[in-house]
């Protein structure tokens, strides 16, 4: 399950292994209508089935693996008590599948820059805002006029 969530967060939200190996449970609300968000920075983010089932059962299995997953914080709890995963367990895996994980992070963070505003992309996947314009350039979307292009669409729409 955690080669297929982390391969999941790396290609839909451009997320490192690092950081798919250190996420803990608690940046994962389940909520009562079954939908599922995972904050990765600061804003939370709805995820896509089937990603939110596979997240809702190794919810369900991380206190269930191994005497080292009982109580622990981490999404992805290691083999060692009180540590996560290490980023070579999922690695092995995608490699295995074809999945190069810095060149998929990459082009799924080109795919993100060219979609969303270089703020929203820096808020939301947990990267610094230049890192973030520097690939919205690197998409050709600067995203300088957004703020004019929101005005101007708000004006337009009457209510």
């Amino acid at each position: 399950h955690a080669a297929r969530i982390g391969a999941l967060f790396m290609l839909l939200f451009a997320q490192s292994l690092t950081s798919i190996c250190r996420m803990r449970s608690a940046q994962i609300d389940v909520r009562d209508e079954g939908r599922v968000f995972v904050t990765f920075d600061r804003t939370p983010v709805e995820m896509p089935e089937p990603l939110d089932r596979l997240i809702q059962e190794q919810m369900a299995r991380r206190g269930q693996a191994s005497y080292a997953s009982r109580d622990s914080p981490w999404l992805f709890p290691g083999g060692i008590p009180g540590n996560h995963l290490g980023t070579e367990n999922i690695r092995k895996e995608l490699v295995a599948r074809g999945i190069q994980p810095q060149a998929s992070k990459h082009a799924a963070l080109f795919q993100l820059a060219s979609e969303l505003p270089h703020p929203i992309l820096a808020d939301v996947l947990g990267i610094s805002s230049t890192s973030a314009a520097r690939w919205s350039a690197l998409s050709s979307r600067t995203w300088g006029q957004y703020t004019a292009a929101r005005r101007d669409s708000s004006l337009q729409d009457p209510e």
